[in-house]
């Protein structure tokens, strides 16, 4: 008996820096070459994609929307066509391992009621981390009512690797940002360790720090810097900002690992969506390494868009992605409606996919902000309760009410946080704005949801956890 067909759809918008190695390590996969097909669905781009799509992987279907869609109706399109079993999403900044679709496939046809599997998503770039030690001095004995135990000002901290230069990740003992006059900085605790970012393959690697050490009595202060088992080297720094190149070992480079993206999605209590693998401490946003805890198969909320197969039947029954939605959440949209139709979503940790990751918009841009908190709300007035739907409503509401409190008082006191607090509320209010204009369009698929619902829309909210 053949396998199933699978209709691997891939959407572009300017992305043709990624599109070889995407489109190339689909053509290397184990799964027979003649029961599985890939579209290309061009938004429009402006960067040649399409075409050198055409010339460089003649065996593919390409398909040029004349104008851009968005990852939901972008890929509607593609999905709508499809006479196959299966379709396979794939972002364009992606590279698949040659077992990716095989794994996907054979956990689907396991078990006729998973309607959609979803891959372990891994960073394009891999990780280490490096140990900041310094003496700390506490404010507080010099009179202050700061209690912290504070080492080093970092003002910039980055990685130059072939060219390509990577943000550290402040994985612990720092603090937030603050402003100073030389900038914005972090206090570092007297230890802390930081993410660097780097291609084991890459060449040769430095890591750029300007960093500073301002004590009262003026006397530098000495620093070190420490990976596995291994020193960096100890440095001095005063109190004006020094910068420092710090040249990393290949054996260090060689010894980065793999980072987590995405190990499906969870549903958090007030409604959002967030990366199994991501952690959050107060304002820091880091994701784990991949250390093997997330190696077990199993039954996830909802699945990424990013890598994910869907049963064709699941789409015949349910729909496909709602495009008011254009980008963002309609992955969590499209499985908690099929989760309501007693479909499961199933996580495959042996389907590998390597992803860069808010390529085609860059995350916290003002399109970001804008579709994230629209979209989670959104969802939540189509699929959630009524109270927790009308209760994040108004949660939002009153965040825009105090938000022009603020931006009222910026204005009256000519505050340096007015540029950002002007950006902050025109977004909110555009959200509002969207949000109520199609209200009467929500509501009617809220009520033709709810009319065909298997599973309660309450019963799904056994799947929230703490944030």
């Amino acid at each position: 008996m053949p396998l199933p067909f699978v209709s691997v759809v891939v959407l572009n918008y300017n992305g043709l820096r990624f599109l070889d190695g995407c489109l190339g390590s689909l053509t290397r996969l184990d799964y027979p070459r003649d029961r599985y097909e890939v579209v290309v669905v061009d938004n429009v781009s402006s960067d040649g994609s399409a075409r050198i799509v055409e010339e460089r992987f003649p065996g593919f279907h390409i398909v040029r929307n004349d104008r851009n869609l968005g990852f939901a109706g972008g890929n509607n399109v593609a999905m709508r066509a499809s006479q196959a079993d299966y379709v396979a999403l794939l972002n364009n900044d992606t590279a698949v391992d040659e077992a990716w679709l095989s794994e996907l496939v054979e956990a689907a046809e396991a078990d006729p009621l998973v309607g959609a599997c979803c891959s372990k998503l891994l960073f394009m770039h891999d990780r280490v981390r490096v140990e900041l030690r310094s003496e700390p001095f506490r404010p507080r004995d010099l009179g202050s009512t700061d209690q912290r135990g504070l080492g080093i000002q970092i003002l910039e901290a980055r990685v130059e690797q072939s060219g390509v230069s990577r943000p550290v990740e402040y994985l612990d003992g720092c603090y937030g940002q603050e402003p100073s006059p030389n900038g914005p900085f972090r206090w570092s605790a007297g230890r802390a360790i930081l993410g660097l970012r780097l291609a084991s393959q890459g060449g040769e690697a430095t890591l750029q720090l300007v960093i500073a050490a301002p004590r009262r009595d003026g006397v530098p202060v000495r620093f070190t810097l420490s990976a596995g088992d291994g020193d960096l080297g100890e440095w001095e720094v005063g109190v004006r900002p020094a910068s420092i190149d710090i040249p990393l070992p290949a054996d260090l480079i060689e010894s980065a690992g793999p980072v987590i993206q995405n190990a499906g999605n969870l549903l958090l209590r007030e409604g959002s969506g967030r990366d199994r693998g991501t952690v959050v401490r107060g304002t820091e946003v880091y994701q784990e390494d991949d250390l093997g805890q997330y190696d077990c198969r199993e039954e996830v909320f909802a699945g990424c868009g990013a890598a994910l197969l869907l049963r064709k039947r699941m789409l015949d029954e349910v729909g496909l992605f709602d495009e008011d939605f254009f980008m963002y959440y309609e992955d969590m949209d499209l499985s908690w409606r099929a989760r309501r139709q007693g479909w499961k979503v199933l996580y495959v940790p042996e389907a590998v996919v390597r992803h860069v990751h808010a390529a085609s918009s860059v995350e916290w841009s003002p399109l970001f902000i804008y579709h994230v908190e629209r979209n989670r709300l959104l969802m939540l007035a189509k699929n959630a309760p009524a109270t927790l739907a009308v209760s994040e409503h108004l949660r939002y509401a009153t965040s825009i009410i105090l938000d022009l409190g603020r931006f009222a008082r910026a204005m009256l006191l000519r505050s340096p946080d007015l540029a950002a607090l002007t950006s902050r509320v025109r977004i909110q209010l555009r959200v509002a704005g969207w949000l109520i204009s199609h209200l009467p369009g929500t509501i009617g698929k809220r009520r033709r949801l709810a009319a065909r619902e298997k599973v309660p829309a309450s019963k799904l909210l056994d799947w929230m956890v703490a944030g």
